[in-house]
């Protein structure tokens, strides 16, 4: 079994459907919530059964590289960039995941960089780059010293995909960024998402 982007977009037009209130009472709306939970719950057992890699989480399907890592890390980061106040992380990080979808490493690891910085940002931090939004994170006590290295590898991979990018013309260049790079670098942001989110303080 395999889920194609037509399927895809089908699951997640159904959804949207169970979300159209329209012409609805209070009843008729509880009536809705429960058929589209039900659907959802439906859906992700079928996937999960069939050992398809994918999951339907708020309304978009989600590749799944690691049912573990996703469980600690994709799905509960998700859930809390839905919040409004994660707006512009919530793009990018779904913009990361779709990337990785259409086998896109390298920008799916610029835009999973990307949703860092508009975390930090949400969370007041001030810098233009990662590396200044992550010092002012650890004067807020958001992240702690020895957070600083996996913010400075996600720094750095970003780099590297950028001149990466920049070389493409050459023949011999063999450092492309594959699948699983950008599964690491996905994986850690939402990790880190997941930590910052939660306002605990870190020791500087």
């Amino acid at each position: 079994m395999s889920v194609s982007g037509l399927r895809t977009t089908s699951l997640e037009a159904l959804v949207q459907a169970f979300d159209a209130t329209d012409g609805l009472d209070s009843e008729g709306e509880y009536y809705r919530r429960g058929y589209a939970a039900s659907f959802v719950e439906s859906v992700n057992e079928i996937l999960a059964q069939e050992r398809v890699g994918w999951e339907l989480i708020d309304g978009r399907m989600v590749e799944i590289h690691s049912r573990e890592l996703h469980a600690a890390a994709v799905e509960p980061a998700l859930r809390l960039l839905h919040r409004s106040e994660f707006a512009k992380a919530d793009k990018q990080y779904r913009d990361a995941l779709d990337e990785l979808a259409q086998g896109k490493a390298a920008d799916a690891i610029t835009d999973a960089g990307a949703t860092l910085q508009e975390m930090l940002e949400a969370l007041g931090c001030e810098g233009n780059q990662l590396g200044d939004l992550a010092r002012s994170a650890r004067k807020k006590g958001l992240l702690g010293a020895h957070d600083t290295p996996l913010v400075e590898a996600i720094e750095k991979t970003m780099h590297w995909v950028a001149a990466d990018r920049s070389e493409m013309g050459d023949a011999h260049h063999a450092t492309q960024a594959t699948r699983e790079d950008a599964w690491l670098i996905v994986h850690v942001v939402g990790a880190l998402i997941v930590r910052l989110a939660s306002g605990q303080e870190r020791r500087k």
